[in-house]
């Protein structure tokens, strides 16, 4: 699966349920501008906003900030990998280092 801003899932939610970007921030009190953004990964979701999301589409409380923080996650740990190579490398040779010690 590939690893999406919880913003696409949010147009999709839209789109599924008739909503137009300006009627969707009418609902949840703000900008058209600050929705769009959302959608388009610009912005990225807070608590305030799954609170609201949460009300708005009857989701649980913090389903958005948990896709928000997998997405993060994943980011990360993809822009991580050379320094992830480099530590696992290094704990690899100090393990082995680490059976001569006990004699």
């Amino acid at each position: 699966m590939e690893n999406q801003h919880p913003g696409k899932l949010l147009q999709q939610k839209l789109t599924s349920k008739w909503l137009t970007q300006k009627t969707f921030a009418s609902m949840m009190g703000k900008k058209v501008s600050e929705v769009n953004e959302l959608i388009k990964g610009k912005r990225n979701i807070t608590v305030q906003r799954d609170i609201l999301l949460s009300i708005v589409f009857d989701d649980p409380e913090q389903k958005w900030i948990k896709l928000q923080n997998n997405f993060d996650y994943t980011l990360a740990k993809a822009n991580m990998t050379t320094k992830i190579k480099e530590l696992l490398s290094k704990k690899k040779k100090s393990k082995e280092h680490e059976v001569f010690e006990d004699f």
